[in-house]
């Protein structure tokens, strides 16, 4: 069974075998704590070829201001970081059954999930997104995220910042025609 399509910023994500999606920003948890708290889109729990769990946190957005207009920039990659690490914040508390709708609507694989043994990826999916302009915003988020990749012990290559094209690539979004291919590659 699969879940229904992710549709974000004008992109379609997934559909996802069930086990591995949770729609954090759909969710009931999510609900009950939304007010003054921003959230990215979903979870995407993959395993890899050597059985080691990663759990993508995405987020998705149509466009980007240019990084020259620093004011703009800087308050973007604010809230794509706040809504990064709430979206890591409150799956990881799901996870631990902190929030009591957490149990009704967890996946089976995020209630068996080993926490000490897990990955975690933070993706920025931006839409129509030149691969050339991606390097900057990949440079800005992974500093602005740096304590907390460090603080949980996570690889340096814990961020990741994608146009549409290479989304489609790792199985993220729907290709134009048929189901989101489930490559296990991390970007």
């Amino acid at each position: 069974m699969t879940t229904q399509p992710i549709i974000e910023s004008g992109m379609t994500f997934g559909p996802y075998p069930e086990s591995q999606c949770f729609h954090i920003e759909a969710s009931n948890c999510y609900a009950a704590i939304q007010r003054h708290v921003r959230m990215a889109e979903f979870l995407l729990l993959r395993t890899n070829k050597n059985k080691t769990q990663t759990l993508w946190i995405v987020e998705a957005k149509s466009s980007t201001p240019r990084p020259e207009n620093e004011s703009k920039f800087d308050d973007f990659i604010a809230g794509i970081q706040e809504k990064l690490i709430n979206a890591f914040s409150l799956g990881w508390a799901s996870c631990l059954r902190r929030h009591p709708d957490a149990e009704k609507e967890l996946p089976d694989a995020y209630k068996k999930i080993n926490l000490s043994q897990t990955d975690v990826k933070f993706i920025l999916v931006i839409k129509d997104h030149h691969e050339a302009w991606l390097a900057p915003v990949n440079d800005a988020l992974r500093v602005a995220l740096r304590s907390t990749v460090k603080c949980w012990g996570f690889a340096p290559t814990s961020v990741a910042v994608l146009n549409d094209t290479l989304a489609q690539r790792y199985g993220l979004i729907l290709p134009e025609q048929g189901h989101a291919a489930l490559n296990q590659t991390d970007p």
